[in-house]
């Protein structure tokens, strides 16, 4: 079995950070960027991208450290170094944080623990929980956890093929051959969890597949509105693999706020797609208090928003694909929102809030809508954010935005508006790990070689802010990369 993972992009060195600026909407709003300097464009229709593939490789930058050589979390990980628990080794440069890492620079609890006890002394970065884990105390990254559902072939028996809609099949795969399984809806029964299914369309779903079959397949899994589960997995005739997810079932399957955005079907939707994909049973289930994976919410607006449609693709919906089942995002980034505006608003901040636990982790992610605003402005807006994790125990990682494409030879056009340096400060003053994603994700234009072969992988092929499906997988394997290079307390979650 082969998993064709849309991979980190090959180690590169990018020269200098551009710190950049851009006013961000999204793939339903009409503010969209278009090529060059400057100028606008609304939102067209249509398939865009290659559904899915990924374009040279991926991308780091040098050890994905900041300009100032990375900022440490508290009681965390160096950005040049890593930390460790009792147990542990320090990595060079690092310093080790005796015990592991505290609830608000490590992990802290609130998952789940599987056959070989949780993690701690001895253990994985020295957290002192910190979900399901496997034998000798390592996260489930591959593989099926104690506590997931068996998966069932009556289970797969309520699928269905399904045609393209477009260039992609529903889901956000690539197809041709598209396979739509619809579990939810006020009669839909779950053997595992009846009671929890009947009662409850949304919340954290434990899922397991059983991928392969008599004939040699490639699969490709997703769920709900485009978020990538799993890259295309390859199988040769006669094998099986078993995978498993944990997948956030919300009321509304995007953007949760946006009034104009359909809310999407009821319940969990699973999708596989390939040339020729092989499934032959299914396993879900609603967590429990006990089997809750550990939650990482996103809050940023429409560069990482789950989009609705395959035109667009959000960083944050492709970023499932690059973990295991120990942790599952939650991704409440929406259109058009701001340092400030996303913070004031009940059904997204106040939401996150209302949902995490001590021991979560939050993304942050804003500059692109924060355009004309004082840079000290979006700092103080940005360190509110990570005050209020801090207070609940969550552990949070500040991210500058994704770059504009705006090449001139290269990618030399300021990108001043998205206050990277607003991101980077805010890490400093609150003690929590930065990815700069705005040079990181520069680089990865710049190797590209031109502004044409950018555009592939965004919207359209003209907008210059947003992504398409291809795009959002390649800014999402960059921002894993950050974290294993890192070595956040993220990164023994990722998938091998």
């Amino acid at each position: 079995m082969t998993t064709q993972r849309r991979s980190f992009l090959p180690l590169f060195t990018f020269v200098g950070l551009s710190f950049v600026g851009l006013m961000a909407c999204t793939g339903s709003e009409s503010d969209q960027g278009t090529t060059g300097a400057g100028g606008t464009q609304a939102a067209a229709g249509g398939s865009t991208g290659t559904g899915g593939s990924t374009g040279t490789g991926n991308t780091t930058g040098t050890g994905g450290s900041t300009s100032t050589g990375g900022v440490p979390a508290a009681g965390g990980s160096f950005e040049t170094g890593g930390s460790t628990g009792a147990g542990g080794s320090t990595d060079t440069g690092g310093s080790s944080a005796t015990g592991g890492s505290t609830s608000t620079g490590g992990d802290t609890g609130g998952g789940t623990t599987g056959s070989g006890g949780t993690t701690g002394s001895g253990g994985s970065n020295g957290g002192s929980g910190g979900g399901t884990t496997g034998a000798g105390g390592m996260p489930v990254t591959d593989g099926v956890p104690t506590g997931f559902p068996m998966p069932t072939a009556a289970n797969f028996s309520m699928c269905k093929t399904v045609p393209m809609s477009g260039a992609y099949c529903p889901g956000g795969g690539s197809g041709p051959v598209c396979i739509e399984c619809l579990f939810g809806g006020p009669t839909a029964i779950n053997a595992f969890a009846p009671t929890a299914m009947a009662t409850s369309e949304a919340g954290n779903y434990l899922v397991t597949v059983t991928l392969g079959g008599a004939m040699a397949g490639d699969t490709f899994v997703s769920a709900e509105s485009n978020r990538g589960l799993l890259s295309s997995v390859t199988t040769t005739a006669g094998q099986s693999v078993e995978y498993a997810f944990a997948v956030d079932v919300r009321a509304r399957e995007s953007e949760p706020t946006e009034p104009n955005v359909n809310a999407g079907l009821p319940g969990l939707d699973l999708y596989f797609s390939g040339k020729n994909p092989q499934v032959s049973a299914i396993g879900y289930a609603v967590a429990t208090a006990t089997t809750r994976p550990i939650n990482i919410f996103v809050a940023s607006d429409s560069t990482a928003c789950d989009q609705p449609g395959s035109a667009f693709g959000g960083w944050a919906q492709m970023l499932p694909e690059f973990f295991g089942p120990s942790v599952e995002v939650l991704n409440y980034a929406d259109s058009g929102e701001s340092s400030s505006s996303f913070y004031g608003s009940g059904g997204l901040w106040g939401a996150v809030k209302a949902n995490w636990k001590a021991g979560d982790w939050v993304l942050i992610q804003f500059g692109h809508n924060d355009k004309g605003v004082a840079d000290a402005t979006v700092t103080t807006n940005l360190e509110r954010y990570v005050t209020d994790a801090q207070a609940a125990g969550v552990n949070a990682i500040l991210i500058s935005p994704p770059a504009r494409v705006q090449f001139q030879g290269t990618m030399d056009g300021s990108q001043a508006s998205l206050h990277a340096i607003s991101a980077m400060n805010a890490s400093m003053a609150k003690m929590v790990p930065f990815i700069d994603l705005t040079a990181l994700s520069t680089a990865w234009y710049n190797s590209l070689g031109s502004q044409a072969a950018a555009l592939k992988f965004h919207a359209n092929g003209t907008d210059a802010t947003h992504t398409n499906l291809a795009g959002a997988t390649m800014i999402a394997s960059i921002v894993a990369d950050a974290i294993k290079t890192q070595n956040l307390g993220l990164a023994k979650y990722l998938r091998q």
